[in-house]
């Protein structure tokens, strides 16, 4: 699957999209090409175009500072590592666990959820922490918004990609 990364008018990394989204922003005349990827073309009756690589939004685009409540996000919040035994797996082999369990009217929350491994989270199962005698590594916070966090680059996305991304994430 194709993606495009989409720029603000700043040039600054807003998301990454789908090609079927890049090609309506373009034909909408919403954004420009700054890069295609030279060997895949979108033609229909009427039209053939590159497959954009790079986008820029004309106008500007409000940038949203908060971070997603998703399970990959709550991996990435705790490093890929198991809150209570802190061994560090793939993420197909993490759950996640509630602290104060849902059955004592726990809440699926940024505070309350917690990366966790199968083990424990078998050992702890609809206990409180004090109740199974596991502690936690650290509190669970909700994490701060992040370009890391919200555009996640993949081994296959074009290395022309990290141009565009702050230094100090680039390196």
């Amino acid at each position: 699957m194709m993606r495009t990364l989409l720029l603000d008018v700043n040039y600054f990394p807003v998301k990454i999209i789908s090609w079927q989204k890049a090609i309506t922003l373009l034909v909408t005349n919403r954004a420009e090409m700054i890069d295609e990827y030279s060997d895949k073309i979108i033609r229909s009756v009427s039209l053939s175009l590159k497959l954009p690589k790079i986008l820029r939004l004309y106008q500007t685009h409000k940038l949203s500072y908060s971070v997603r409540f998703t399970r990959l996000n709550v991996f990435h919040r705790d490093n890929f590592q198991c809150q209570y035994c802190s061994i560090r797996l793939p993420a197909c082999e993490l759950t996640f666990d509630h602290v104060v369990p849902v059955s004592k009217k726990g809440e699926t929350t940024w505070e309350n959820v917690v990366t966790c491994c199968k083990p424990c989270n078998t050992k702890k199962g609809p206990k409180t922490l004090q109740e199974s005698r596991m502690k936690l590594l650290k509190t669970p916070r909700k994490p701060s918004w992040s370009i890391e966090l919200c555009l996640r680059l993949k081994e296959d996305d074009p290395l022309e990609w990290w141009d565009f991304f702050p230094k100090k994430l680039a390196s």
